[in-house]
C-alpha cells in the first residue's frame, strides 16, 4: 500500500508539472491554484516518497526561489511570480539537490530554446518566452535523475 502512495504521488506531481508547464506555454501565466497544487505534492511527499528530509525540503523551497525573487525585483522581464512560486513548490517535493539540478537543467532548455529562437529570427533579443515549460521539464527530469542515482527510493 505504501509503495501504491508513493507512486501515486509522484504521479500526481507529474501530472500537475505538465499541465503547467502547458498552461504557461499557451497563456505565459502559471494559476496560483495550480503552484498550491504542487505545494499541497510536496507537502504529502514529506511523509510518502521516501527521500530527502523535511529540512532538506524546506530548503529546496528557499535555495532557488529567493534568487529568482531577486533577479526579478532588478530586472525587468526576469523571471515571473508564477516561476518564482512554482520554484518554491517544487522544492518542497524536491529537496535542496533536486531543486538545484531543475533549475540548472531548466536555464539550460531555455537558453538552448531562446538561442533557436533568435538565430531562426522566430524572436529578438528582448523577447520573453515563458520559463514554466523548462521549469517543470526540469523538475521531471531532476526527478528521475536523482531516483537513477539512489536520492529517492520509490520502488
Amino acid at each position: 500500500m505504501q509503495r501504491v502512495v508513493c507512486l501515486a504521488t509522484v504521479f500526481t506531481f507529474f501530472v500537475l508539472l505538465a499541465v503547467i508547464g502547458w498552461k504557461d506555454f499557451k497563456t505565459m501565466r502559471i494559476p496560483d491554484r495550480m503552484n498550491l497544487a504542487v505545494f499541497l505534492t510536496g507537502g504529502c511527499a514529506i511523509f510518502t516518497v521516501p527521500g530527502p528530509d523535511i529540512v532538506e525540503r524546506v530548503f529546496g523551497m528557499f535555495a532557488v526561489s529567493v534568487p529568482m525573487l531577486l533577479v526579478a525585483m532588478v530586472t525587468s522581464g526576469g523571471f515571473g511570480g508564477g516561476d518564482i512560486k512554482l520554484a518554491a513548490a517544487g522544492g518542497l517535493f524536491l529537496g535542496l539537490e533536486g531543486n538545484v539540478l531543475a533549475v540548472l537543467l531548466g536555464l539550460a532548455a531555455g537558453g538552448v530554446w531562446a538561442a533557436g529562437m533568435i538565430l531562426f529570427k522566430k524572436a529578438g533579443r528582448r523577447d520573453v518566452f515563458p520559463f514554466g515549460p523548462f521549469l517543470c521539464g526540469g523538475m521531471m527530469a531532476s526527478f528521475v535523475i536523482l531516483c537513477t542515482q539512489g536520492s529517492y527510493y520509490i520502488l
